[in-house]
């Protein structure tokens, strides 16, 4: 296990590393702390990484596209600052783009955000996020993964997290997403785990646009081909009857207002 790049890991959260953050504990899933929420999902991780905090039991993901529109921002702000200003805790993936978006966001409204991330804890990914990384862990938050530190990322092993951010969450707020993006991924978890779908339907011009064919397939009141979310089995037959996929499909900031109110009293 090598030092990373948010310093050397260690099975204590007590302890600081030479930057002054927190390290790295790992909580195993029959042990104290792991979260309930995630231990109740299909194929729950049994070692979990943490540097940092856990999230609160109240808390949403917020995720989308690498290469948002000024319209995939906006909402990303919008969903995450609206998320804080009802107690809830912001959860995404470090990621460009939306991720990026929604992390600020939280924090810039005050709040704490979480990150789950594709590689170790103490190698945040992208390399240009880690300030971000430091601010998550500074203002209280939490940076989290299924593997150890020191480990690198890999596209298999983004796809996994994808499971982690929706088990920890009890929405997803898909702010825009293209077909082919990993939110769907993240999308198809949310279904599998009895998560609060919630999809951001553009309109206009933006409905035009490839950045948004996801947020469309997933919000179309005919449903939609259960291939555009990688989903195969049950999964697939879960979802082809779906219609529309989306459990809540939002068109206006009023439609993300009452999601806070409804999340709320949960």
């Amino acid at each position: 296990m090598r030092p990373g790049l948010l310093g050397e890991a260690s099975p204590r959260r007590s302890r600081r590393s030479g930057d002054g953050l927190p390290r790295a504990e790992a909580i195993g899933i029959d042990g104290p702390g792991y979260p309930a929420a995630l231990a109740s999902i299909p194929s729950p991780p049994k070692l979990l990484w943490v540097r940092g905090t856990l999230p609160p039991p109240a808390a949403v993901a917020v995720v989308g596209t690498r290469n948002p529109t000024a319209f995939g921002r906006e909402v990303a702000e919008l969903a995450a600052r609206g998320a804080t200003e009802a107690g809830l805790g912001v959860i995404s993936g470090l990621a460009a783009g939306v991720d990026t978006v929604a992390h600020k966001s939280a924090l810039q409204a005050g709040g704490r955000t979480w990150a789950v991330l594709g590689s170790g804890v103490d190698i945040p990914t992208p390399a240009a996020n880690t300030a971000l990384a430091g601010e998550i862990l500074d203002k209280g938050g939490g940076l989290l993964a299924e593997v150890p530190p020191g480990t690198l990322v890999t596209r298999r092993q983004l796809v996994a997290r994808d499971r982690i951010q929706s088990g920890l969450s009890l929405a997803v707020v898909v702010c825009q997403s293209e077909v082919a993006s990993g939110t769907m991924h993240t999308a198809r978890f949310a279904i599998l785990q009895g998560r609060l779908l919630v999809v951001v339907r553009p309109r206009g011009a933006e409905s035009d646009l490839a950045a948004n064919g996801g947020n469309l397939a997933l919000s179309d009141p005919d449903g939609c081909d259960p291939a555009l979310l990688s989903a195969t089995g049950r999964a697939a037959q879960m979802i082809s009857r779906r219609r529309p996929v989306a459990d809540l499909v939002v068109e206006d900031r009023d439609g993300l207002a009452a999601l806070w109110d409804r999340l709320r009293i949960v």
